[in-house]
């Protein structure tokens, strides 16, 4: 099954702009701790693996379990480069790195990647999936722009996904629902996307597009678009009270190309248009919010 990967959902948050105009990182720790653990169990995997094989190596029966455990397993890494707002609603934007790494087991069934999280998918047909994961929230911090001075963190934190996906083939339907899990009162965000995809040049080119609507809790409205009392009263901004409703609508865009059966090309393209609460929030600078990214990846 083909599925263009975005990239920019986790590179694009490694970096932002500073007061003189040089990028900065803006979330090091977080960063660095993520990274690490993620790593620390794609490399522990891997190298399980390669153990494995040479201690089989004496033996062809042995040599032989190891090899199709092996074919069960996904491996791919890489590097990307990605663009996006400093935050939801900024209209200053900012461009971040971060490495790629992702493995999976038997066509997702388990899968641990630095976009996607640790998760499983346990319902399977031949056109529907679907599963959970853990992934890690970024949240939103004061000092990504000069225009969120006053309002405090969005703390990071665990957030739990349910997603599932109709696949017709050249066309598919997709539904993530997100819950905050950190205790921080970050509610709930439901994302519902449609994509037709089509291929060229004998399938070593993968194209897709297709919009997107996405509807949130008032917990996740207020902490990302309102301004409290408190907050108010530290800021140049009028309390703002967002409750639940649509986010946002958007379209995106997403072009992978195979290079040989290791080496690809990703890339996508997005536009979201804030609405409601959210696009009415006093430090919203511009409702209409672009990203993309760029990654070269090595699967094995």
């Amino acid at each position: 099954m083909f599925k263009c990967r975005s990239v920019f959902s986790y590179i694009s948050l490694s970096v932002s702009e500073g007061e003189d105009g040089k990028l900065i990182d803006i979330r090091p720790s977080k960063l660095i701790k993520f990274v690490s653990f993620a790593s620390f169990i794609f490399f522990n995997l891997a190298s399980s693996a390669v153990a494995d094989d040479q201690v089989a190596a004496g033996s062809d029966k042995s040599s032989d379990f190891v090899d199709a455990a092996l074919s069960d397993w996904d491996f791919s890494i890489g590097a990307g480069v990605g663009f996006g707002p400093d935050y939801e609603g900024s209209d200053e934007y900012g461009v971040g790195a971060m490495p790629i790494l992702e493995a999976s087991w038997l066509d997702d069934t388990l899968f641990i990647s630095l976009d996607r999280g640790i998760g499983a998918t346990f319902l399977r047909s031949e056109h529907f999936s679907g599963g959970v994961s853990l992934n890690y929230d970024w949240g939103r911090d004061e000092g990504d722009n000069s225009a969120l001075k006053g309002l405090g963190d969005v703390e990071a934190g665990l957030v739990g996904t349910a997603f599932a996906e109709l696949d017709l083939g050249m066309y598919a339907l997709g539904l993530d629902i997100t819950q905050d899990l950190s205790g921080e009162d970050k509610g709930l965000l439901a994302s519902l996307n449609a994509e037709y995809r089509h291929s060229f040049l004998d399938e070593r080119l993968w194209i897709s597009a297709g919009p997107s609507v996405s509807w949130a809790s008032e917990d996740y409205m207020q902490s990302y678009f309102g301004v409290n009392s408190k907050q108010a009263s530290r800021s140049k901004y009028n309390q703002h009270d967002a409750d639940a409703g649509l986010k946002d609508v958007g379209f995106n865009l997403g072009a992978t190309y195979s290079f040989d059966e290791n080496w690809a090309m990703n890339g996508s393209l997005g536009y979201a248009r804030l609405l409601g609460d959210a696009a009415d929030s006093p430090f919203v600078e511009s409702e209409n919010q672009f990203f993309g990214g760029l990654a070269i990846t090595y699967s094995f």
